[in-house]
């Protein structure tokens, strides 16, 4: 008997040399992994009481997980897809969009945040549906590519608390709207086509579009936007960059390659950091040889790529707590969520080509930029080479000449009266 379980003992020894468990001591940095259900994908935290809320898009299910207590709260089935979940940190509403086939329908479920509780179902069209909030004007925007919408809906009641009485109107911008971020400080609503790879900007008192502005190809959702800087971050996953935008401005300031086909982002870190998911396969594929496992590294002031980091398969939405010092990533093909400690000492693999890539993508937009000012400069100077040179003929034109004719050739002698 004691001999069986000394070889026992020596057989399982030999197989945890043979396959060693990956990880790291401490659980650093990977200091957690959530299994709640198929494909997770996009992701919301409330700043306040820190619960993550995870949609999963081959189930509809959406799940509260409390990352303090290690527990879920509770999980609802919301129709056969959910596309995306936000939340409103001071309410705790969260806002999900789900698509049910048997009913061929789509819904924006406004639950609580506490409970998983239906509040409100309101209809809105067909498509991988983004949502923005404004919680200013205490507006919800739906994106609906299939419909070429945005739904816009306006909660006369209820954004904070009791029944929830809402208004709806259309917004149409582009062929196929997905994208969706707001800013409320400036009042300005942004929305990404996927057909025409543009960004349009757009006023949110009149629904007017200001501006547009081109980006790389595949923006995606879920747009991430700063309204203490007013950057505006986009996800491009067939470009394979990540685009910033300055929204004072309304100019790009930044296009940084990540690759392969990133997906999700997290900006709001308490290092400062960018978190780049990088998904691996191009949006819309169904096959998972190409999927990839990690998660890019982007410093937030200078928008240099510090390294990428191994977290599993099929990254797709980011999401992060600064309070918490924690970084979501949903595994899509894992299925799985995997939390992340947001430190500046997380052990990033260096891409030199990256590197090389990101130092020539800004040279390229430096000298686009030095070319526009040359030639507006030019432009400048031969206008007023023109006017200079077209200056004196007009005052000659303006001034009156004296003719030969008009004066007399004697002086007229005038005596005084006497």
């Amino acid at each position: 008997m004691v001999r069986r379980t000394w070889y026992l003992f020596f057989l399982l020894l030999l197989i945890v040399m043979m396959f060693p468990v990956p990880g790291y001591a401490d659980g650093f940095p990977i200091v957690g992994t959530l299994h709640s259900g198929k494909r997770p994908e996009a992701m919301a935290v409330d700043t306040q009481t820190h619960l993550l809320y995870i949609a999963h898009e081959a189930s509809g299910v959406v799940v509260a997980f409390d990352p303090v207590r290690g527990n879920m709260r509770w999980r609802n089935t919301l129709g056969d897809v959910a596309t995306d979940v936000q939340v409103d940190s001071v309410s705790h509403h969260v806002y999900v969009t789900a698509t049910s086939y048997g009913s061929k329908k789509s819904d924006l479920f406004i639950l609580d945040g506490a409970t998983g509780g239906i509040l409100s179902t309101l209809p809105t069209g067909p498509g991988d549906n983004g949502i923005a909030l404004d919680r200013k004007r205490h507006q919800a925007f739906v994106s609906s590519g299939d419909d070429g919408v945005v739904y816009v809906f306006t909660l006369q009641s209820g954004w904070q608390s009791g029944p929830i009485r809402a208004t709806t109107s259309q917004l149409h911008i582009g062929p196929h709207p997905q994208g969706l971020g707001v800013n409320s400080r400036l009042g300005r609503l942004y929305v990404t086509d996927t057909a025409e790879h543009k960004l349009f900007i757009v006023d949110e008192q009149s629904l007017h579009t200001l501006t547009t502005l081109p980006l790389a190809n595949a923006p995606l959702h879920p747009l991430r936007v700063d309204e203490t800087t007013g950057r505006v971050y986009i996800v491009c996953s067939s470009g394979q960059e990540l685009d910033v935008v300055d929204g004072n401005k309304n100019q790009m300031i930044a296009r940084v390659p990540v690759k392969p086909h990133p997906e999700g982002i997290a900006f709001n870190t308490a290092t400062g950091r960018i978190y780049v998911a990088d998904e691996g396969s191009n949006e819309g594929s169904q096959s998972e040889r190409d999927s990839g496992t990690t998660i890019t590294v982007i410093d937030g002031k200078t928008f240099d790529v510090l390294g990428t980091m191994q977290v599993g398969k099929a990254p797709d939405g980011v999401e992060s707590d600064p309070a918490l010092r924690r970084v979501y990533v949903a595994l899509e093909d894992s299925d799985a969520v995997v939390e992340v400690s947001d430190s500046i000492d997380l052990p990033l693999k260096v891409d030199t080509t990256l590197r090389q890539a990101v130092a020539a993508r800004r040279a390229v937009f430096l000298l686009q930029q030095a070319a526009i000012i040359t030639l507006v400069v030019m432009l400048l100077t031969v206008v007023w080479a023109t006017l200079s040179a077209l200056s004196p003929r007009w005052r000659a034109r303006e001034s009156p000449r004296i003719q030969q004719g008009d004066v007399s050739s004697r002086s007229e002698i005038h005596s005084l009266p006497r």
